[in-house]
């Protein structure tokens, strides 16, 4: 099985990346008609949940699940497709503002996939709401992305216009994402040391103590006086 297919048949694919901005920016520019222009094709009509609007080149898309400013789902379809597809965009929170994540599924072949990578590649690296390090995106794996604070990092590109300054008004005014946390350096406690155990000092026990011998009573003898002659005299 190739890089991206899956068992039913078909081959998935998904890019993303992540931005100095709030979701609501990212929503605007990525899930709006006016945003899909960037990742789908050029829309002119406006999206509703469970409603199908058309784009300029004849797509027919369904508004499968709509939840601004997370998430969008589209099921697209033309007529000279085999089948129809599934387009997805996901707004995460990120410790740096949001990730946009997009993903298809439903391509006919991977030739259709590559070509699909390349193009939201090109889109996500063309929105200039950078988070300050590079990100690599790969077809393979997860997302390598340039460590903060490395000698020799790339400065981040020049914003849209305007772009720096709603993004920062609106992150001092709303932060991060709804999720977020600030990663904040885990306190390890102090080693409290343990007083020395005293050991006890062995129970001497104490020795029995000697029953004292009976005194052994006198015998008196009586004396010459109270004794008595026998008698000479018989009878």
């Amino acid at each position: 099985m190739s890089t991206g297919q899956v068992a039913g048949g078909g081959y998935q694919a998904g890019v993303r990346r992540s931005f100095a901005v709030g979701s609501e920016m990212a929503w605007a520019a990525w899930g709006e008609a006016s945003g899909l222009v960037r990742w789908v094709g050029a829309c002119a009509q406006a999206l509703t949940e469970g409603e199908q609007v058309a784009l300029v080149d004849g797509t027919r898309i369904q508004v499968v699940r709509q939840v601004p400013p997370k998430q969008l789902r589209l099921r697209l379809e033309r007529d000279e497709w085999p089948r129809a597809r599934t387009v997805q965009l996901r707004v995460l929170p990120s410790v740096h503002g949001v990730t946009v994540a997009l993903h298809a599924e439903g391509l006919p072949d991977a030739d259709t996939r590559e070509a699909l990578l390349a193009r939201w590649t090109r889109a996500l690296e063309g929105w200039s709401a950078f988070s300050g390090r590079t990100v690599e995106v790969t077809r393979e794996g997860a997302l390598t992305r340039e460590p903060p604070g490395k000698k020799g990092a790339k400065k981040p590109p020049s914003l849209e216009q305007g772009l720096a300054e709603q993004g920062a008004a609106l992150l001092k005014k709303h932060g991060p994402a709804r999720g977020t946390k600030k990663a904040v350096a885990t306190k390890q406690p102090r080693a409290v040391k343990k007083a020395p155990v005293v050991k006890k000092a062995p129970v001497v026990k104490k020795a029995p103590v000697a029953k004292k011998a009976p005194v052994a009573k006198k015998t008196v003898k009586p004396s010459r006086a109270g004794r008595r002659k026998p008698s000479g005299r018989t009878k």
